[in-house]
């Protein structure tokens, strides 16, 4: 398999952004311009990570849509990896719907792309749902664990799926045991336990900016994991938190408990990334004569 080139790119209005575009046309010549896509993928940063995502899954994801023939585009928000901060930017969202539209202005003007579907783990799902919400050239979005609301089901759920395993667990009693008996050193914290800072919608407003990106035709996939189990922790919770999306063709639904929140087992990963890669290429038509040259 021959990889798709990688070019590096400064842009934005302070020119202070830096991403990565890979381009599937370097692996086969049979891609023109005229018969390459115009449809890009833009990775967005989880958290503080970098554009390289946890564990690459952004490089490997990248690196798979080129041998579909899709282009795209792993950037770093201001102030997180190679990007420099730039000041008075306000909230943190409103920072990132304006920076992924520079970079959507930036791969139109310069490679000629026309629509494009973001990609979006933890913050990084807040923000695409975000954008698009403000940007009709967004086609798609996926999120992974994306917002959610705890159900009349869920605290069930969660107790059988986070706590039964350790009651049933000897390892975890014996552990217990030490810790009572303190023949075992207790790790100390100097930092109190506290919650994730993401701040979500309302569920109402959640499940009305969802439909109305639906009714605009945009695709939608929700992937949930085991990773945020505090919040989601069941097969069919997406539904009973927005019981109006229930049918919609435009959305997809799946929930992974075998996953952690960044897919950090390698076969996790190669899961994520081959659902994602399907999910994007089915609907991406190929480009004509795109066979790719090994």
């Amino acid at each position: 398999m021959i990889a798709a080139m990688e070019t590096a790119h400064v842009f934005g209005h302070h020119e202070n952004l830096f991403g990565i575009h890979t381009d599937p046309s370097s692996i086969s010549k049979k891609i023109t311009d005229a018969s390459r896509s115009k449809t890009a993928v833009i990775m967005l940063t989880a958290g503080m990570l970098s554009n390289v995502g946890p564990s690459r899954l952004h490089v490997d994801l990248a690196a798979d849509l080129a041998q579909q023939g899709i282009g795209s585009f792993r950037f770093d928000l201001s102030g997180i990896g190679e990007s420099l901060p730039v000041a008075g930017q306000g909230a943190s969202v409103v920072r990132a719907i304006s920076e992924v539209k520079q970079a959507m202005d930036f791969l139109e003007r310069e490679f000629g792309y026309a629509r494009f579907m973001l990609f979006g783990l933890c913050s990084g799902a807040d923000d695409a749902l975000a954008t698009a919400l403000q940007d009709n050239r967004i086609i798609a979005v996926c999120s992974m664990d994306g917002c959610g609301y705890r159900t009349r089901k869920h605290a069930f759920y969660a107790t059988w799926r986070k706590y039964l395993p350790k009651v049933i667990s000897p390892f975890k009693w014996i552990q217990l045991g030490k810790k009572w008996l303190h023949t075992e050193p207790i790790n100390g914290s100097s930092m109190p336990l506290g919650s994730d800072i993401r701040e979500f919608p309302c569920c109402d407003q959640a499940e009305k900016e969802i439909r109305s990106l639906a009714d605009r035709g945009v695709r939608l996939l929700f992937l949930y994991t085991g990773g945020v189990i505090d919040y989601y922790s069941y097969e069919q919770q997406f539904y009973d938190m927005f019981p109006s999306l229930q049918g919609r063709s435009e959305i997809k639904v799946e929930y992974h408990p075998q996953w952690d929140h960044v897919a950090f087992l390698e076969e996790d990963r190669l899961q994520l990334v081959d659902r994602v890669k399907t999910w994007l290429a089915d609907m991406e038509p190929q480009p004509r004569d795109c066979q790719v040259a090994v």
